[in-house]
């Protein structure tokens, strides 16, 4: 009977000691899950979330009501220290207003507290905190970034404990990286680490409210983190009423979030569980009675065999009840997680199909007026001619000339958009052009504004089309003008920037040096949601006739055609700075040109001969008109196979002018160099709408090759075939054998 009792106090402590590990873990791991969540709301979001959208995920998720024991759930990014005063206006426009990072700290990354959901007084006392400026807590960030894992702090005194009823507490971190996805090696983490989702945990609160008080009736308990101590120590249950210590112990472990934690467990003893020990006095001193007790002490060790299996069905009962809870959560967060990405991937569908709507009715709108203007004018042309008025036909003409250019205009917008017009690179020292444009600007803007230049000594070049850098710089400042109609200052600076990789994920831009020229104004500003539509075709705030909506995304196209990025930072009531990043050029920049006088074109030489090849019939009119003109020999071929033909044979051919797209499968590129296998000394002028992927895909263009982009002048292809053929004097050699 001894045995029975002592086996039956063993099981129920073990039992007991059992469920309360399991549950603390299951516990763990459905929080995890919840940060896991919060970290996947990112990658579902472009890996920008504002407070709105964060705080309805926390609602969604029932976090107060089914989660008692977790205090806190929020975000915190990781930006560089040199972003400490300019981060507060991020902040706003996520929807934080009055940020400030605290406190101060040397250390070169910053990880301050943006969002703490439910914002109660307790979470709300955390924003801001610099959670890097304490060693534990970085020890936790720094273990999170490394191995995209959930990580736990030490134990720790919360940010949140603002009154006398302060507990140990402690934080899990789970990482968030740009594109969702948890990058395959250490560097590739930390180049793309943008921050962390946190669950902030008081230990009293969390352990009181997830460890069953059955459990806790037959085994008390205490928890350390790492050894057991004083120091150590996160909780201690409560010691159950009517209860009185055991003679068993048990020490075990739990590994959670990269840390240790020690359980010491003592038996408790109630009286409805006491031990069989008082009967065996009974049976030792009843010698007489010893068939009588034997008997009894059968039957209680019937009733102690069904007891132990009544705990254990008990036990088991609870834990697959509380297992089946956890998976029924996490089915709910995985369901609630595929329906978000759903509706999320049907809005940016939406998105789409409105962008592009807009972009066509745009374009509809901006050519019919143009193209009613070229054919009205077109019209009175021929109708004046047959009246026999001439006199009337040269502002007819001036005036289809100028709508053709506008339609010129718009489509190099909406190509510089598109990141496909064709530039003309040179290194550019920006200082030096900024200067050499502050006069325009200035009577540009007005007298009412004021402009000003600051220009970082030692300014390192880059190569970019100049002409379409001083359109950008032009049109920001003509943005800026606009946004102060009572006057105010513009200030254009240009400086050297390091981008390190946090900023590289936050600006979407590789890591590298950068030329910045940044354009600031006094006015208005833009509140966030026009500043996120900012670069969209066709989309303006300004009134009807006052703006096409195309300079803030030409201005995008041709940074990232130079293989840079441009970024806006606004607020409304305190000015706009747009800056544009131009990746550094290692040479020198170049010296400034001086114009040529305009000579007299010199006629083409005996027997010079041009092939023109291109499938629209009016531009090969077009151009061997102008030959004729000229003097030259004009040979036509509406494709490349016809082209390479008369390439292949023994004519005598000094220049290929050719369109880029061609119908029959051979461009014009693949033309060009595949005459060049038997003329080798071809010179060839390209003339396209824009910079094709034919064009410039295998590299750029061969000595003796040039681009002229249409619509273009008749005086400006003149002058590009007669500066290309001029330096020959001689004809050119025949072709080769093959």
């Amino acid at each position: 009977m001894w045995r029975a009792g002592s086996l039956r106090d063993r099981l129920t402590f073990l039992h007991a000691t059992d469920i309360e590990l399991r549950t603390v873990e299951d516990q763990f791991r459905t929080y995890t899950a919840l940060l896991r969540g919060g970290a996947g709301l990112f990658a579902a979001n472009r890996d920008t979330v504002t407070l709105a959208e964060f705080r309805a995920y926390v609602q969604r998720i029932e976090f107060q009501a089914l989660y008692p024991g977790f205090l806190g759930i929020g975000f915190t990014p990781a930006i560089p220290a040199s972003e400490r005063e300019r981060f507060a206006a991020r902040a706003a426009a996520l929807g934080v207003p009055d940020f400030r990072v605290r406190p101060p700290s040397d250390y070169p990354v910053l990880s301050p507290i943006l969002f703490a959901e439910p914002p109660n007084p307790r979470n709300q006392a955390a924003i801001g905190y610099d959670v890097m400026s304490d060693p534990v807590r970085r020890d936790m960030v720094e273990r999170a970034r490394d191995s995209g894992q959930p990580a736990a702090s030490a134990r720790i005194q919360l940010v949140q404990e603002i009154d006398a009823n302060k507990q140990a507490g402690f934080l899990v971190a789970m990482p968030v990286y740009a594109g969702g996805t948890v990058p395959p090696d250490l560097d590739e983490r930390r180049r793309r680490y943008l921050g962390f989702v946190f669950g902030a945990f008081r230990a009293d609160d969390l352990f009181n409210s997830i460890v069953a008080a059955e459990a806790e009736e037959d085994a008390a308990f205490a928890i350390y983190d790492g050894a057991p101590g004083e120091a150590t120590l996160l909780h201690r249950s409560t010691v159950a009423p009517n209860t009185t210590p055991g003679r068993l112990t048990r020490e075990a472990t739990i590994e959670l979030g990269g840390r240790t934690w020690t359980v010491l467990f003592e038996q408790r003893v109630s009286a409805r569980r006491a031990s069989a020990l008082p009967e065996i006095g009974l049976v030792c001193g009843g010698g007489l009675l010893a068939s009588a007790l034997l008997a009894f002490a059968a039957f209680r060790q019937r009733r102690t065999q069904d007891e132990i299996r009544r705990l254990n069905a008990s036990l088991e009962a609870r834990v697959e009840e509380r297992t089946r809870d956890l998976r029924d959560a996490a089915e709910s967060l995985r369901q609630a997680g595929e329906e978000r990405a759903r509706i999320e991937e049907v809005l940016r569908q939406s998105q789409k199909m409105e962008a592009v709507g807009q972009l066509t009715g745009g374009l509809a709108h901006d050519f019919n007026n143009l193209l009613a203007g070229i054919s009205g004018s077109l019209e009175l042309i021929e109708t004046r001619i047959g009246q026999g008025r001439s006199k009337d036909v040269a502002k007819y003409i001036a005036a289809a000339q100028g709508a053709a250019k506008r339609a010129a205009a718009l489509t190099h917008r909406l190509l510089a958009f598109s990141r496909r017009q064709t530039l003309a690179p040179r290194a550019i020292d920006a200082n030096r052009l900024v200067d050499g444009m502050l006069d325009l600007i200035q009577r540009t803007v007005g007298p009412a504004i004021d402009v000003r230049h600051t220009g970082a000594d030692d300014l390192w070049p880059a190569l970019v089309d100049p002409s379409q850098l001083e359109n950008s710089l032009l049109n920001l400042c003509i943005n800026a003008r606009d946004a102060m109609p009572e006057g105010g200052r513009i200030v254009i600076a240009t400086e050297n920037r390091w981008i390190d990789r946090a900023q590289a994920a936050a600006h979407d831009m590789p890591e590298g040096q950068y030329l910045a020229l940044c354009v600031s104004d006094t006015g208005t500003g833009m509140p966030p949601e026009v500043v996120a539509r900012a670069f969209d075709p066709f989309f303006t705030t300004k009134p009807m006739g006052e703006g096409t909506g195309l300079g803030l995304s030409m201005i995008y196209g041709f940074a990232k055609q130079s293989g840079g990025q441009v970024r806006i930072a606004s607020e409304v009531g305190a000015g706009t700075t747009v800056c544009l990043y131009l990746p550094r050029h290692r040479g020198e920049a170049d010296a400034e040109g001086i114009d040529p006088e305009r000579r007299p074109m010199a006629q083409a030489g005996a027997g010079e001969t041009v092939l023109v090849v291109d499938d629209e019939p009016t531009v090969r009119m077009l151009v061997t008109d102008v030959l004729s003109d000229l003097g030259y020999t004009a040979v036509e071929a509406a494709d490349g196979a016809g082209g390479l033909r008369v390439l292949q044979s023994d004519a005598r051919v000094d220049l290929l002018v050719t369109d880029v797209g061609l119908p029959g499968g051979m461009n014009g590129r693949q033309m060009a160099d595949a005459a060049r296998v038997a003329r080798p000394d071809l010179k060839v002028l390209f003339i396209t709408g824009f910079a094709e992927a034919a064009l410039f895909g295998n590299g750029p263009l061969e000595p003796g090759m040039a681009v002229l982009t249409k619509p273009f002048a008749v005086d400006a292809l003149a002058a590009r075939i007669r500066e290309m053929i001029a330096p020959s004097t001689s004809p050119p050699p025949p072709r080769s054998p093959s």
